[in-house]
């Protein structure tokens, strides 16, 4: 049998030896999920030794991680803001930058609003809206249906009745409706930066969800021209975009003569993260 403390020092020297980041806090949270300790036991039980039963399946997961499968799938979870979802190969690993996102709709959106959200893939954006204004009324939409399904099992996870998911390609299944606030987090990464991508993004997760033709703007496009049909009066809109994308995207909106307040939003990087705006009530 081994100790904690050793495992722990043995798990993160494997990991630096592929050229994995954060090697010492990946293997902190491979022993503390497994284990089912906090970081405070973690560091309380160095001495604890392990079952040999128990280090066979810390084993098995660090043969995984070392072939570059990100920790998310591995575990089967993901957090984001205050909660936890269920992932899997078939839908993107929720990044922390979409939570200023989800702060944002929060603080703005009206009491009682009607929010889309557009390409929600396991549902972090939606959920995570809908959890934390149980007034508003959210609808999920995405053209995968494997992500739906995954959806659909966490909103049943954390028992959300204020939103519901659709398959549907950007707004073809919403005719007839409007919206208070819309959310967009498409696929925004063109081919050539695709290719450019980390093993642990491009092995593992859906190119459907992260690839888009025309420098990675193609869709966002198709959204940015439709959006406004399915807006009410004064609707917000805003969208997650690459780094070097915010010109281009607040170019798209302009142009339509149908939003205003169209401004660029940064992340805790000071990078362009996202473009919103509001519906304009005077059309060019």
């Amino acid at each position: 049998m081994v100790t904690v403390g050793t495992l722990l020092e043995v798990i993160k020297l494997r990991l630096e030896t592929v050229g994995i980041e954060n090697a010492a806090h990946e293997s902190e949270l491979i022993l503390m999920e497994e284990l089912k300790l906090s970081r405070g036991q973690l560091a309380d039980d160095m001495e604890k030794t392990i079952s040999d039963e128990k280090a066979e399946l810390l084993e098995r997961i660090v043969e995984r991680r070392l072939k570059h499968e990100p920790l998310q799938y591995i575990f089967g979870k993901a957090y984001f803001m205050n909660m936890w979802f269920h992932v899997a190969p078939g839908v993107l690993i929720p990044r922390p930058e979409t939570e200023l996102l989800v702060e944002k709709v929060c603080r703005e959106a009206p009491l009682g609003a009607e929010i889309c959200d557009l390409g929600s893939g396991c549902g972090t954006i939606a959920l995570a809206v809908a959890y934390e204004r149980r007034d508003v009324k959210v609808t999920g939409v995405d053209v995968s249906r494997p992500a739906l399904k995954i959806a659909e099992a966490n909103r049943w996870e954390w028992k959300l009745d204020n939103v519901q998911f659709l398959r549907s390609d950007l707004f073809a299944a919403l005719t007839g409706r409007s919206f208070d606030y819309i959310t967009a987090n498409l696929p925004y990464i063109s081919p050539a930066e695709y290719q450019q991508l980390s093993a642990e993004v491009k092995d593992y997760e859906p190119e459907l969800a992260l690839q888009a033709e025309d420098d990675g703007l193609a869709i966002i496009r198709r959204a940015v021209i439709t959006a406004p049909e399915f807006m009410k009066p004064e609707g917000r809109i805003i969208f997650e975009i690459g780094a070097t994308q915010g010109d281009a995207v607040k170019g798209f909106m302009s142009a339509t003569g149908s939003y205003a307040d169209i401004s660029i939003i940064q992340d805790y990087n000071r990078r362009d993260r996202f473009v919103a705006g509001r519906r304009s009530t005077v059309h060019s």
